[in-house]
């Protein structure tokens, strides 16, 4: 007789009850998420690779505004490769992080880690700001540079959604279909992206066309933030998990980082986001892990 994946129950009187869960699925999805996520990277460098040769034409870069120099301790570094290089880290971040669930969630399910596994995988799509580079230095249309910012701010919206639904679920949160949750996510994020006016005409030093209500963006994320904390510390009143708190603060630390990368460039941002990126990652995925190996 084939046995389906299992996942043990506290027993009750000497009888150990388990319930069938969709592990296989889980980690099909997650093997699948990490191939794409190598894939966007590999990709990435490709692309970036021109951006750090001396060949390369930033002229077209300057007129944007997009051309600037970090200067420290004699040190010159331009500011399109700097933000090539926060682009293509965060890219490398995000494969990282699918491999460690990958590893870790082998025998354990966590729809905090589904859910958070998706929001990683927005975060490799932020490497496609390299294309508006290489589009602004070849003088292609604007529109093409457009449509693949929309595409990134959609990849990124999706993501926060993704982000919210994991908090939600250690609320207490149920869906029997999270991936029904999952498309409404993306649904939302594509409308969001698709719907906000982006100035074809102006470039951010990250690359990407202007896109408007910045300051009310970043609120959103810090809103964002803090009703994910909220809602892992609800967790922990209503679970008696004090693990939540820690995977809060972790949680906390992942939007920080992000918020970072995809908004700055001059290279103590990028350092600053890479180690807030790096401590909430393994904060959110070794508690979690160690909540769930024991259910």
């Amino acid at each position: 007789m084939k046995i389906t994946a299992l996942t043990a129950l506290p027993s009750e009187g000497g009888r150990v009850y388990a319930l069938p869960v969709t592990l296989a699925t889980r980690r099909r999805s997650y093997w699948l998420l990490f191939i794409l996520s190598v894939l966007v990277l590999s990709v990435a460098i490709a692309i970036s690779m021109p951006l750090y040769g001396k060949g390369f034409d930033a002229g077209a870069l300057g007129l944007m505004g997009q051309s600037m120099v970090w200067t420290a301790f004699g040190i010159h570094i331009e500011s399109w490769r700097l933000a090539a290089s926060g682009a293509l880290i965060l890219s490398a971040f995000a494969s990282a992080v699918l491999f460690a669930i990958l590893i870790s969630f082998r025998k354990t399910a966590s729809e905090e880690i589904y859910f958070l596994a998706f929001w990683a995988i927005s975060c490799s799509f932020e490497s496609g700001r390299l294309l508006v580079a290489r589009f602004i230095e070849a003088g292609a249309p604007p529109l093409w540079s457009v449509v693949i910012t929309r595409i990134v701010l959609a990849a990124r919206f999706s993501g926060y959604g993704a982000f919210f639904l994991a908090g939600l679920r250690s609320a207490g949160f149920r869906s029997e279909r999270p991936g029904r949750a999952l498309l409404a996510a993306i649904g939302i994020g594509l409308a969001a992206a698709w719907t906000l006016p982006v100035d074809s005409g102006a470039f951010e030093a990250t690359f990407l066309a202007r896109a408007s209500y910045p300051v009310e963006r970043q609120i959103f994320v810090l809103v964002l933030a803090l009703v994910s904390a909220a809602n892992l510390l609800v967790a922990v009143e209503s679970s008696g998990e004090r693990v939540f708190r820690t995977v809060a603060l972790g949680s906390v630390f992942l939007l920080a980082g992000q918020s970072l990368f995809v908004t700055g460039w001059r290279p103590e941002t990028l350092v600053a986001g890479l180690a807030l990126l790096a401590v909430g990652a393994r904060l959110v995925v070794t508690r979690l892990h160690t909540l769930y190996l024991w259910q």
